[in-house]
């Protein structure tokens, strides 16, 4: 009897989703239809937040069948899919298109256009926060706030954003450059002349987080074999530094830092409650049939989770107090830029947008350590993906990394031998807007570490297209600006009609060639034009959306006069509009930085040791050695274009691309192109 109620509560239940899904998508057709934009019908919704569990099973099955019944749904489905269709899915619907679904239309955007209407449209396109609550276990902040909240978040963590605090960038940027490459030299089977490095990301990521722990929190981290300088630590930040955890701490500052930037989904998948409870390891054993030995199952990697939250929660309370007591001792601006300082200050006394009379209730404790966890985690992830990659790509185009360094030369000749003595902003203005500002964009246009943006509309929404078409995109409708597939949008880049690498693609958008954004460039001729940005419309910011002092929109950013200026929403790597990244200034100083000091002393080439040893490499000829690198080069793209992956940004999660780093003229493939 049991079973038979049970047998029928399931059919029933299966019934109601069936039929509620039928009604759902009915009403979603006839939504897309209306909108005017071309559309197709897919089953699931790519960001439902049940289908990113349900892909790792449905998706392999979806992907098996005959194509006339998946295409071009399936193509669509796969969370990552900007990053593996690149363009193609807009060659053939348009620059933006819809997707039907039973919960809802998803509108897709590469578009520079809509999208720049869409980003400043803040109040009609707003952030869905709720896919963000994986970053707001330290508590809620900039990225995981809306409305009001958001406006004060933003406004008081816009404080520590000057050109103050990028010259302490610029300059701890430059010694953990140096440092880096000192601890490159020192591992094993390395020397200062030649060092093979199998992954560049952990050490990017490492050189990442030293640069915001101390130039953001005033906490200085060291590279294994790096010596303390004396006085460089103030009293109270020595457990910070430590390599060994001290008083109650099981884990280092650092230690944590990497266990929780590494294994935060875990945060997302389980509670706070349920993590706890695996500190007991014996529910996370079973006994071994065969020998008896206890084994862990795959959740025990639960109770590092954990012990990494515990003890950065710890850290961030005892850096808090610290900041604390320099305020009041009139302290806190000895180090320029602190990312503490204007967030404890506001949770006392600032006074709230929306009523000048009374102090913020926006900005508690909880605010300030959520904003510093993500200020940690945006700000060293991101720029160590930019690091990772285009040290990759300069290997890859031998020939552009020759150009950089003939550059580098011209431009640092005039400025001190030593790189801690560039001066800022000088040396930064005139290295970002030159061939190595070229390079960065080009890597940022290629691999853009958050590949989709996602905005949901609030209300029914008019947008005109590129063409002038008005279109009406019904309310809630959920849209990602797809970065991989804008940036590769042929409307918006100088591009020519062959590629250097595939003659069989329409055009040279997926291949590294940094000549696209040098102005008038006598080695790069585009085939095609793109419309002047300074025919495009540009939306005025709302009042009430704050942007840095130094710069006004994302183009002045990461363009110049000496640059190609792509029309705005063509180039995203920190979003578009009020809600871009506060820390792209941050970012980009840090970039110039890291490979200026890197590329003015070593040349980067691809590992090519699985096809030739070498000692017999050395005894080749340029024929031999253009086809073993050919060999090496055709992998890494594969890598590159196939095998990223990552749940927040994109990275190497498979094979990865060794490199082999040696001193400017000890290069094995100088002479290649």
């Amino acid at each position: 009897m049991f079973g038979l109620l049970c047998a029928t509560a399931f059919a029933a239940s299966l019934a109601w989703f069936m039929v509620s899904a039928a009604i759902g998508l009915r009403k979603n057709v006839k939504a897309a239809k209306e909108s005017g934009l071309q559309w197709f019908v897919a089953p699931h919704f790519v960001s439902d937040m049940t289908w990113l569990p349900l892909s790792f099973v449905l998706l392999p099955i979806y992907r098996s069948l005959p194509s006339a019944w998946k295409d071009p749904w399936v193509r669509v489905l796969d969370p990552l899919w900007s990053y593996r269709e690149s363009f193609s899915l807009f060659a053939k619907y348009g620059d933006t298109f819809l997707v039907a679904t039973p919960s809802g239309c998803y509108m897709a955007n590469a578009s520079p256009t809509v999208i720049h209407q869409v980003a400043t449209r803040r109040t009609e396109w707003v952030k869905p926060i709720e896919h963000y609550s994986v970053v707001e276990h330290f508590g809620p902040n900039v990225v995981t706030t809306e409305g009001s909240t958001w406006r004060d978040h933003r406004r008081v963590s816009n404080a520590s954003f000057n050109e103050r605090s990028n010259a302490v960038v610029w300059k701890e940027s430059i010694h953990q450059a140096t440092q880096m490459a000192k601890a490159w030299g020192r591992r094993p089977g390395n020397s200062k002349e030649l060092m093979w490095i199998g992954d560049v990301y952990p050490d990017a990521a490492t050189t990442s987080l030293h640069i915001i722990s101390r130039s953001g929190f005033g906490v200085k981290l060291l590279w294994p074999g790096e010596e303390q300088v004396d006085g460089e630590l103030e009293d109270g930040y020595e457990k910070f530094s430590s390599h060994q955890a001290m008083g109650k701490h099981t884990m280092t500052f650092e230690e944590s830092l990497h266990t929780m930037l590494r294994d935060f989904v875990w945060m997302g998948v389980f509670s706070l409650s349920t993590l706890s409870a695996s500190l007991n390891e014996a529910a996370f054993e079973f006994s071994n049939a065969n020998n008896g030995e206890p084994e862990k199952l795959p959740f025990r990697r639960t109770k590092v989770v954990w012990e990494g939250y515990t003890n950065l929660n710890t850290y961030l309370h005892e850096l808090l107090d610290l900041k604390k007591a320099a305020i009041a001792a009139g302290l806190a601006e000895k180090d320029a830029l602190d990312l503490m300082v204007p967030l404890i200050t506001a949770s006392e006394s600032f006074p709230s947008a929306h009523n000048p009379s009374k102090a913020s209730t926006a900005i508690g404790t909880p605010q300030i350590l959520g904003n510093a966890f993500i200020f940690l985690f945006a700000g060293h992830e991101t720029t160590a993906n930019s690091i990772t990659f285009l040290l990759i790509f300069l290997a890859l185009n031998l020939p552009a990394q020759r150009r950089l360094q003939k550059t580098l030369d011209n431009l640092l000749s005039s400025l001190p031998s030593n790189p801690s003595d560039w001066p800022y902003p000088s040396a930064f203005n005139k290295l970002g807007n030159s061939y190595l500002g070229a390079c960065i964009n080009e890597q940022l246009r290629l691999i853009t570490s958050v590949v989709m943006v996602p905005k949901r509309s609030v209300s029914p929404q008019t947008l005109v297209l590129d063409n002038g078409k008005v279109v009406k995109v019904p309310a809630n409708t959920f849209q990602h600006f797809c970065a991989q597939s804008v940036h590769r949008n042929p409307n918006a880049w100088p591009h020519t009609k062959t590629s250097i690498r595939k003659p069989e693609k329409a055009n040279d958008l997926d291949d590294f060639i940094p000549e696209r954004w040098i102005l008038q460039d006598e080695t790069y001729h585009p085939s095609t034009s793109t419309s002047s940005p300074s025919n495009s419309t540009k939306a005025t910011p709302n009042n009430d959306d704050p942007l840095p002092e130094h710069a006004t929109t994302i183009e002045e950013l990461e363009s110049s006069s000496s640059l190609f200026r792509p029309a705005p929403g063509a180039f995203i790597p920190f979003s578009d509009g009020p809600r871009a990244c506060l820390g792209r200034r941050f970012a980009m100083v840090e970039l110039v930085a890291v490979i200026a000091t890197l590329m003015r002393e070593y040349s980067v080439e691809l590992d090519t040791r699985e096809w030739v040893s070498e000692q017999d490499l050395r005894g080749m000829g340029k024929e031999e050695k253009k086809r073993v690198y050919g060999l090496a080069r055709e992998r890494a793209w594969e890598v590159l274009e196939k095998e990223l992956g990552g749940l927040v940004t994109l990275q190497c999660i498979g094979r990865k691309v060794g490199l082999r780093v040696c001193r400017r003229g000890g290069e094995m493939f100088g002479d290649l192109d």
